[in-house]
């Protein structure tokens, strides 16, 4: 296990992470609420109706959207938690979580485009928001690893 030198990673690193996770709350909080709504959001690619009413847009009644809400929200309060307090644990924490968003953005792009044949733009924009985060959060791991952290410190 490797130990962050908080020092080095620059400050607007967490402000593009932030936002982009802010930028994917608010696009899976609006289909979300447009799902409860019972409404399908104006859409340009033609195929936002077929993605949001198919049989993959909720799990137990349950819409993917919540579940992509959560977990941008969760990854803004881990965020907002470190740049407060320094608490390298929790970072982790963040960076390893953005794992889970970047392989169901590909298993949800892999069903639109092989299974569903059709393409929703807010879907899109939520892949596009955490494989950056993904990426981003791989930079920082791959990148400001200085240490070994003590097995005491695990």
């Amino acid at each position: 296990m490797m130990q962050l030198n908080h020092q080095l990673v620059p400050r607007w690193i967490f402000t593009v992470l932030i936002i982009l996770a802010v930028i994917g709350f608010a696009d899976a909080t609006f289909l979300t609420i447009e799902h409860y709504s019972n409404s399908i959001p104006p859409c340009t690619t033609d195929g936002c109706e077929t993605v949001l009413t198919s049989s993959y847009s909720s799990i137990a009644g349950i819409p993917v959207a919540l579940f992509g809400a959560m977990y941008y929200l969760t990854m803004l309060i881990l965020l907002m938690i470190y740049l407060d307090a320094k608490i390298e644990k929790v970072l982790r924490i963040a960076l390893f979580f953005s794992i889970f968003g970047f392989i169901f953005s590909l298993y949800f792009l892999y069903l639109q485009a092989f299974v569903i044949n059709a393409y929703c733009q807010y879907c899109l924009l939520s892949a596009f928001t955490s494989t950056a985060i993904f990426v981003i959060a791989m930079y920082v791991v791959k990148k400001f690893k200085v240490q070994s952290l003590p097995q005491s410190s695990l």
